[in-house]
């Protein structure tokens, strides 16, 4: 899995981390403690977000030092993008 930095048009930031079915699991900066969401593609793409060139690691680390907190499911995952253990690739669409 390849993850993927998504940017909307009020600048909100999500990161893919996986693929489940026809879902992708991301993981959105917003208030609150950060999760792990599913959504489809065209449900992504109907909240105005689009693909950035921001680098997901950085993105990570970035999520990492979230004040509110990061779910367990979601460290996990942050965590693989910063040290590179992110196996094969994905699809968006």
């Amino acid at each position: 899995m390849q993850p993927t930095v998504l940017i909307n048009h009020h600048r909100q930031t999500a990161i893919i981390v996986a693929k489940q079915g026809n879902k992708l699991q991301l993981i959105k900066l917003e208030k609150g403690q950060l999760t792990v969401s599913s959504l489809t593609a065209a449900k992504i793409e109907t909240l105005g977000y689009r693909v950035s060139d921001y680098s997901p690691c950085e993105a990570a680390q970035t999520y990492l030092r979230h004040g509110a907190g990061v779910s367990k499911r979601a460290r996990m995952y942050l965590e693989q993008i910063v040290h590179n253990r992110i196996p094969g690739t994905l699809n968006l669409i």
